[in-house]
């Protein structure tokens, strides 16, 4: 006989009413982070926003750290799926060859445009990803860290296929991977309205438009497949 706990309501047995209620918590976080600041949002609002008891928070999480390194990853997640998609045209023939020469300034481009739009569409998830999980708690640092080495991981994947990276490719993708995500911090720091000092100081409004920021990415991604990465 079913315990209670392991009864089906609404055909939704006890695994996936546990699922559903942390995607829920999850979409919460997304919002409240990402519009009030992890600092600002205590589990209570969490739970309310997401329609739940705190019983039914700590049964997926152990603090709010917990919630905002899933809320990361599952920033990361919708970013990378973006930009892996916009790869696939370019790579789906090549086998493990990784990016034929003369693809990769298109190749750059489409990767770079869907990365870059894909926050652009989605501040909440922009402000997670530049601004709110940075020097928040060591293991949200290691989580980050983490997360810049796969984006470096599927640069190398791009370029060089099955072949191994050397220690100045990887050097290479890691710094690429430190400029964009700078760029686009400043970019995100400017649109909400916090660099009035700096532009006191003679830095024009306009620098960090997005349009100006992929096409500088994208000559330094070029540049470096044709250095260090072919």
């Amino acid at each position: 006989m079913s315990t209670p706990e392991g009864r089906r309501y609404g055909g939704a047995d006890a695994d996936e009413r546990r699922a559903r209620r942390r995607a829920d918590l999850v979409a919460a976080g997304v919002e409240l982070f990402g519009t009030e600041g992890f600092a600002n949002v205590t589990i209570k609002r969490i739970c309310d926003h997401a329609g739940l008891t705190q019983r039914y928070f700590y049964e997926s999480f152990t603090d709010r750290h917990a919630l905002l390194a899933a809320v990361y990853d599952d920033c990361v997640a919708v970013a990378r799926s973006s930009t892996v998609a916009a790869a696939s045209a370019y790579v789906a023939d090549r086998g493990g060859a990784g990016v034929a020469s003369p693809d990769a300034p298109a190749v750059a481009r489409a990767t770079l445009e869907a990365f870059i739009r894909t926050l652009a569409e989605n501040p909440r998830r922009a402000r997670i990803m530049l601004v709110e999980v940075v020097g928040v708690h060591p293991d949200l640092e290691r989580l980050r860290l983490t997360a810049i080495h796969g984006w470096a991981d599927l640069i190398l994947t791009l370029a060089l296929g099955d072949r191994p990276a050397q220690r100045p490719q990887r050097l290479t993708a890691i710094g690429l991977v430190g400029a964009v995500t700078q760029l686009l911090v400043d970019w995100h720091t400017s649109s909400a309205g916090e660099f009035a000092s700096d532009r006191a100081a003679g830095v024009p409004a306009d620098l960090f438009e997005l349009d100006a920021i992929l096409e500088v990415c994208v000559a330094l991604f070029v540049a470096a497949y044709e250095r260090l990465l072919d």
